[in-house]
């Protein structure tokens, strides 16, 4: 790849000073190298899971090392150095000695070479491609080597090729186009051999001993692999790069690997954790299966997993260090099941399950779990089963690591992978929706009870859908589904808002598998504990909730935004709840007062979660002060199941079963609504479309 050099001493050809020769390698390492940096400093990459060390902080030479390359008849490593303009021998130690050369062109620096038989070759593009005879340093490492160019042009735009390790070719991705060349080295001619399907400054290619090419992204650390096998296959199925694991980053990098040497070294002791499932998931290495190195401090369950050098074969599917996951409830199409999770650390969790049963975790909405963060200990996590799921027994997997974004297949710096056979239940439900499955019923509160004061009920509004989920078999409610947004934050008192559902025990709910999101973010579970009746706070200070562009939020002229706060709340129960003695939406949405705040000349101090608005005729919940009613302009009376009116009739909160546009701040309902009156007054009678916006008054009603 091409980099910024600091130019030193010039030294001309054939008049280095080199140390004494050092030692080369011992073998042919399964392990690829990387050379970054100014100083140089050499890396040993597993390319399995994208694991590195520092293998050498400075090699010894000023300057880049590029164009590097293993040669397997001598054992050492060979590059061009961009400080001396001349190649370097790098050996087992990875100290660098610079080679005297003849033939190449002045004032060019290389960043494209490798070695093969005893020959290293480099290539700048513009420049030319050209072969060098290192057999000479056999007998005198201060042999002058001399260079022969083969072609002064090829069209290819690289910045690292690699030899395959049998047929005498090159290869190499085009950074621009992501084109895969073949190089011949005896004409140097190219052919393209088709699209890779990535681009990027691709500054280290390897290969290994099964014919499978690696190449390296610089800016994103992305090993992909290229499966070359056969040349004829490649050309037929297109040579498509997948991503193989996740390397360092820099923006100097040039890789030299043996060739000749598998990706893992059996003779080493195992050091990655593979999957379980049969080969058809991604568990095998040749397969791109799913693969993490042991760190020793980031597993599932309680003990870190012992090291294999492939996935299992194929009549042994259970790991004895599979016990991270445990399956606290059923697995039941459609509904939430509560899942437990071990972590030895803090890290980031991603989960797959094959839906479909075809054999793989490829299919829209198979990851069940993404990028959850997990806390050190015991994790429950709620999810829900897809409703079409098919019934029977299939395989889950569940990656633990410290980086957050995985696939089902692919390796790992960190972590352990574990893999389960879980059983689908089928469970035939009925999806019941209020107002409707895509519509929104309106639910308007004034917070100045017991005043009515500008009476513009805007103070707080929300639009809600209500889904109940029922066993058709058993006709009993399996879960309430409640979805939510703010649409308008008019009140200067603080408020919070909660919806209760009347006649249930707070015992009937299924607390363990309760979950809400706020704006897509998880958050704890909203039942209200020390209740017996089954009370969900949704938030407890809306102020704190949203940020208005004005003095308000979404009430007032040239004030409309964006809606800033939406709610998923899942509500399963865990006792025989029959659907025909369900209380009937939009149940019994609420405000009350966030503590500590002010509310009103009323109340002699802050009332907090004492005070309650419900819509009229609703009781208030067990939390209410009963000290409250008929405090000024109230009339509730529990005996005549009276609550939340005046005396004449008007409500202090309200349901539309649509959607809804508020009074304008300190708009009066009935300047923005004329019928309104009439409706009041005819007990719901009359005018019972009040709230339509044909029958409003638009100049003071907020339109958005």
């Amino acid at each position: 790849m091409r980099h910024t050099v600091k130019v030193c001493a010039l030294i001309a050809a054939g008049a280095f000073s080199t140390m004494a020769h050092a030692s080369p390698f011992t073998n042919c390492p399964s392990k690829a190298f990387l050379l970054q940096g100014s100083p140089v400093a050499a890396y040993g990459l597993n390319l399995a899971t994208g694991t590195y060390t520092v293998l050498q902080n400075d090699v010894g030479i000023a300057g880049n090392i590029n164009a590097v390359g293993f040669n397997d008849i001598d054992r050492y490593i060979y590059g061009y150095n961009s400080n001396l303009k001349t190649i370097v021998q790098i050996d087992n130690s990875f100290k660098a000695t610079a080679l005297n050369i003849n033939g190449l062109p002045e004032n060019v620096t290389f960043y494209v070479g490798d070695t093969y038989n005893n020959n290293y070759y480099l290539y700048r593009n513009g420049t030319g491609f050209y072969k060098i005879d290192l057999s000479p340093l056999a007998t005198d490492i201060n042999a002058n080597l001399t260079a022969v160019l083969i072609t002064p042009s090829t069209p290819a735009s690289l910045t690292d090729f690699a030899f395959h390790p049998f047929n005498n070719n090159l290869y190499g991705v085009d950074n621009k186009s992501g084109a895969l060349y073949e190089f011949d080295i005896n004409s140097g001619e190219t052919r393209t051999i088709g699209d890779t399907g990535v681009t990027g400054t691709f500054g280290a290619a390897y290969f290994d001993v099964d014919g499978y090419l690696y190449i390296a992204r610089n800016n994103d650390g992305f090993i992909y692999r290229i499966d070359l096998g056969a040349v004829e296959v490649a050309e037929l199925e297109g040579p498509k790069a997948t991503l193989f694991a996740m390397g360092p980053t820099s923006s100097q990098n040039d890789g030299a690997r043996c060739a000749k040497a598998p990706i893992i070294d059996d003779s080493e002791p195992a050091t990655i954790d593979f999957g379980d499932a049969p080969a058809s998931y991604g568990t095998l290495l040749q397969d791109n299966g799913a693969r993490h190195e042991i760190d020793g401090t980031t597993y599932l369950g309680f003990n870190a997993p012992a090291g294999k050098y492939n996935g299992p074969d194929s009549s042994n599917f259970e790991d004895p260090d599979d016990d991270g996951i445990g399956f606290v409830t059923s697995l039941e199409t459609g509904l939430d099941s509560a899942i437990q999770v071990i972590a030895s650390t803090e890290g980031y969790l991603n989960a797959w399950f094959d839906w479909n049963q075809d054999g793989d975790f490829e299919d829209e909405g198979e990851q069940l779990i993404s990028e959850q963060l997990l806390a050190t200990g015991s994790n429950t996590l709620v999810v829900r089963i897809p409703e079409d799921a098919t019934p029977g027994q299939t395989w889950s997997r569940f990656r633990f690591s410290q980086q957050p974004i995985l696939s089902p297949s692919g390796g790992s710096t960190t972590g352990e992978v574990e893999d389960y056979l879980v059983e689908i239940t089928n469970v035939p439900l009925r999806y019941s929706y209020y107002p409707s499955s895509n519509g929104w019923t309106t639910i308007a509160f004034e917070d100045n009870w017991p005043q009515t004061a500008d009476y513009d009920m805007n103070d707080v509004v929300f639009a809600l859908r209500y889904t109940t989920v029922v066993n058709t078999l058993t006709n009993n409610v399996e879960r309430i589904d409640i979805r939510g947004k703010l649409l308008a934050l008019g009140g200067s008192y603080h408020s919070g808002f909660a919806i209760h559902l009347p006649s249930i025990n707070a015992s009937s709910i299924n607390s363990s598998t309760v979950q809400m999101r706020v704006n897509d973010i998880p958050t704890g579970s909203p039942l209200e504990l020390g209740r017996t009746q089954a009370i969900f706070i949704i938030n407890d200070h809306l102020n704190e909730a949203v940020t208005p562009i004005c003095s308000f939020y979404r009430t007032q002229q040239d004030c409309d935004q964006n809606i800033t706060f939406n709610f998923d709340l899942s509500i399963p129960f865990s006792e025989e709840i029959n659907a025909n003695n369900m209380p009937a939406a939009p149940f019994d949405p609420f405000i009350f007062a966030t503590p500590n705040y002010y509310h009103g000349s009323a109340f002699s101090q802050a009332p907090g979660r004492s005070y309650e608005i419900h819509l009229a005729d609703h009781p208030p919940t067990e939390a209410f002060d009963v000290n409250f009613w008929g405090l000024q302009e109230d009339t509730s009376s529990a005996e005549e199941g009276r609550y939340y009116r005046t005396k004449n009739n008007l409500p202090w909160a309200m349901e539309m079963s649509s959607d809804w546009q508020w009074p304008k701040e300190r708009i009066d309902l009935l300047q923005a609504y004329p019928s309104f009156a009439e409706f009041v007054t005819s007990s719901g009678q009359k005018k019972n479309n009040w709230y339509a916006i044909n029958e409003g008054n638009t100049q003071h009603i907020f339109m958005h």
